[in-house]
């Protein structure tokens, strides 16, 4: 297959299609990572996690739970999205073992369906069970949360329900739920439709010069 476009018009459309990738490029983020401090155990059926905000709306794509040596999660737990009024948003089971996809300390699942969360105050938990040989971390000496995000304070709760505060008493603790994200993909802004418009403008105006001046470029597929 062989087509004939000028040298412009295909300067015009590259320019074009790097806009439109821009646009559309996304990655997965983790929430929040964190150093030092210790593992503790769950004496009871508890639902440990953390507070977080986030400055712009975010698409929540993975619940995730950490995997202190790296070796799989002893059981299943569940990991839960709350708006800062205890609504619940999403919830994921980590299963046990090493199928879910592991990723610096933390063990990740997939959601069904992404689920968007506008700019706003959350809370993440995990469940533990009694005597769960599956641990969290209190007392981290350093916290980061990713760009956009910030870490708002522990969260615990005495069984499964929404953790409204912190009943352990341990600050910048129970690091055990983590999350996964992207940037919400953002419509075209006017400087970008801007130069689609007029690119394509501009196309039909060389197209219509070449054809009287024969500047055509040949190029074959």
């Amino acid at each position: 297959l062989s087509l004939r476009f000028s040298a412009p018009i295909i300067s015009v459309f590259a320019a074009a299609f790097i806009v439109l990738c821009t646009i559309q490029t996304r990655a997965d983020t983790i929430a929040l990572s964190f150093t030092g401090g210790s593992a503790a155990p769950a004496t009871e059926t508890v639902t440990a996690g953390w507070a977080f905000s986030v400055s712009t709306p975010i698409e929540l794509t993975q619940l995730g739970l950490w995997d202190r040596f790296d070796n799989g999660l002893q059981e299943a737990h569940v990991v839960t999205v709350w708006t800062s009024t205890g609504t619940q948003l999403a919830q994921a089971t980590i299963p046990a073992g090493t199928s879910p996809t592991l990723t610096d300390g933390f063990r990740y699942v997939s959601l069904s369906n992404s689920i968007v969360l506008p700019a706003g105050d959350y809370t993440i938990g995990g469940l533990y069970n009694t005597g769960s040989a599956d641990l969290f971390s209190i007392s981290a000496a350093t916290i980061s949360p990713a760009s956009g995000l910030t870490y708002a304070g522990s969260r615990f709760a005495i069984g499964d329900a929404f953790p409204t505060g912190d009943a352990g008493g341990n600050p910048t603790s129970y690091f055990g739920p983590n999350f996964q994200f992207t940037a919400v993909a953002r419509t075209p802004d006017s400087g970008s439709t801007f130069l689609l418009l007029f690119g394509s403008a501009a196309a039909l105006s060389l197209a219509r010069r070449a054809r009287q001046t024969g500047n055509w470029r040949s190029v074959s597929f």
